[in-house]
């Protein structure tokens, strides 16, 4: 039951998920048109917000924890299946950082930046129940999970700070 309770939290932060997740969102803004008057134009132009915020940072933290994977080669604490003694959550990619703990962590800190409430601070909890779920599920480290917090938060504050001169965006 523990071990079902925290690979349900893991998939919240999974970037599989996400990546439907953000195309679910693409579509729906695309398919609200361009209406010009009234609640939908304000819904549409806060969605546009959301989206020209969460598409690069995602992008930037899935390829970048790929990367990082890939130039450091730190091998996971546990033991990919098929072999003797595996882990049925045990990916046989690398381990640093932790892109789930990433991910989550750049989604959360680009909600928190455009509501700017401090309510907001409480789904802070995601990345960090997702970073403990791959720790419990033997599959990353502590220094993976912190790698990963710290690198998703540190993308989507580079891409808040860029996002006036990209986007002409006007707060």
């Amino acid at each position: 039951m523990n071990e079902l309770f925290w690979a349900a939290v893991s998939m919240i932060g999974d970037p599989v998920l996400w990546s439907a997740i953000i195309l679910g969102l693409i579509i729906f803004y695309l398919a609200l048109g361009k209406n010009k008057r009234g609640g939908i134009a304000k819904k549409r132009r806060h969605m546009k917000k959301f989206l020209l915020l969460i598409v690069p940072v995602f992008l930037m933290a899935s390829v970048g924890s790929e990367s990082l994977k890939l130039a450091f080669h730190v091998p996971r604490p546990c033991i990919p299946c098929p072999a003797e003694g595996c882990n049925v959550y045990c990916p046989v990619t690398y381990s640093f950082p932790s892109g789930h703990t990433m991910v989550m962590t750049g989604i959360v800190t680009a909600i928190y930046l455009l509501m700017r409430k401090p309510k907001y601070l409480l789904l802070y909890a995601l990345p960090v129940m997702v970073g403990i779920s791959r720790i419990m599920l033997g599959v990353h480290t502590e220094t993976d999970v912190v790698a990963g917090f710290m690198l998703g938060l540190s993308i989507t504050l580079v891409v808040w700070g860029f996002r006036k001169d990209f986007y002409r965006w006007k707060d």
